[in-house]
């Protein structure tokens, strides 16, 4: 009987070598400094046992870089009581970059990890859209210990980020773009801070000199509406409704796209939004929307059963206790908010409307809204908190503002005429009372008829 080759090993310490799943080298470090225990995030060294020797994956060469990573770490530790990967002489901004990216990747960062994927991306030159596809290498070459606010945020500056991002068109960006990078990068300034340990100060704990452009106010009017909706005919019905959803519904694509069946009351023809949006970044807040006619048909379309032979009604669906995401691909799949975008983006431009984003049917909304609702109405089914920030959204017609203000005055005018006619009906008998009523029904009736 052969014996068992025995499991590989080192010699250095915190180095072993792991057969469960994937075969590999794990390096672990620990030490105690001040009577506290510290560790280092286990760090694996990936090996495929039918690699040919020296390639980059035999168990020999990756045993050499993990030995090789390990030691470096302990002499770090001997030399300034830190790990090589917390002292900042070590870390250049493009390795931030890359080691954020990779924790994205590994689902370890609870973040919008596609829009800092993108962004990421781009400041490395690995981006496929817009134009900053060669990225800024001077800038992400710079060793973190040497970045400056100046190299981020300057128009003195011709080589800050800020004079040298351009927007989709390739005019340079507008400072609300600029934040939103900022943002990003920001974020993974405080992650090597807070949580890899790294001992620095982050550039742009705080960002300054970028005031807010206003926001945009663009609305969609009906002929534009329909105009993009008749070269929507080729996407999936699951994107179609979405849209035609957040369009009537004045919700946000992500908000749209979280909605399961449980989220819908069918008797009360509500909408339940989790986790919406809000101005606390540390907070989530839900909502309850009411939906319109509109908004409501898209929902009992969406709740027929299959192959069903007649309509079910509110009260037969209620009994079904449907379950899973209410928008979905063909393949029944929960809809991906950037599959909307992308359907109107292609929409848009085939009709020569460019400049006419998704999120602009949330500001028509929220303005046809305000023009029959109060402000706190609306505000509740929008979910704004902020007033400012609300009133960016509510952009009404001056025109149709001229017309409520003139009805309602002519309703003063005609409230003396109104009072008069109240209390000569309440001076009738029950019984002229009843036949006045009638006959202005019958009235009402023929006007109606067009009699």
């Amino acid at each position: 009987m052969t014996k068992p080759k025995p499991k590989p090993s080192s010699a250095i310490s915190g180095v072993y070598f792991r057969e469960d799943g994937k075969p590999r080298w794990e390096v672990k470090i620990r030490w105690v400094k001040e009577g506290k225990s510290n560790r280092l995030p286990t760090k694996p060294f990936p090996v495929d046992l039918n690699a040919k020797p020296k390639t980059p994956l035999h168990i020999k060469v990756q045993q050499t870089n993990a030995e090789a990573w390990a030691l470096e770490e302990w002499k770090s530790i001997n030399d300034t009581g830190k790990p090589k990967s917390q002292v900042v002489v070590h870390w250049k901004f493009k390795d931030m970059l890359q080691q954020y990216l990779e924790e994205l990747d590994k689902g370890l960062i609870a973040v919008k990890s596609r829009t800092s994927k993108s962004t990421i991306n781009m400041l490395l030159g690995k981006g496929t859209q817009g134009k900053n596809q060669d990225g800024f290498p001077d800038l992400v070459d710079k060793w973190v210990k040497e970045l400056r606010y100046d190299d981020f945020v300057s128009t003195q500056n011709k080589n800050s980020l800020q004079s040298r991002l351009l927007d989709r068109n390739g005019n340079p960006a507008g400072n609300d773009a600029v934040r939103r990078v900022l943002t990003v990068i920001r974020g993974v300034f405080t992650r090597a801070r807070d949580e890899w340990k790294v001992d620095f100060v982050n550039p742009l704990l705080k960002v300054k000199g970028l005031a807010p452009q206003g926001g945009r106010q663009r609305t969609v009017d009906e002929d534009e509406w329909d105009l993009i909706v008749s070269k929507l005919g080729r996407v999936e019905e699951g994107t179609m409704d979405a849209i035609v959803f957040g369009r009537y519904s004045a919700a946000r694509r992500a908000e749209v796209v979280k909605l399961d069946w449980s989220d819908i009351d069918f008797k009360k023809m509500t909408a339940f939004l989790r986790d919406t949006k809000s101005n606390d970044k540390d907070k989530k807040k839900d909502r309850t929307i009411p939906l319109n006619n509109q908004a409501r048909d898209v929902i009992l379309r969406r709740a027929q059963p299959k192959g069903a032979d007649r309509i079910y009604q509110p009260e037969e669906l209620m009994k079904l206790k449907l379950h899973g995401p209410v928008f979905t691909s063909d393949k029944g799949k929960r809809l991906r908010a950037d599959t909307i975008t992308q359907a109107w983006t292609r929409a848009r431009y085939r009709v020569g409307l460019s400049d006419v984003r998704v999120h602009d049917l949330r500001h028509t909304r929220i303005t046809e809204l305000g023009q029959f609702l109060t402000g706190a109405e609306v505000a509740r089914i929008s979910g704004h908190t902020d007033l400012n920030t609300f009133y960016r959204y509510f952009n009404p017609n001056p025109a149709e503002s001229a017309r409520k203000i003139e009805a309602i005055e002519q309703g003063q005018k005609d409230k003396g005429g109104l009072v008069g006619l109240a209390r000569t009906l309440a001076s009738l008998s029950d019984a002229d009372f009843t036949s006045v009523m009638g006959m202005m029904f019958q009235y009402k009736g023929n006007q109606v008829a067009g009699k």
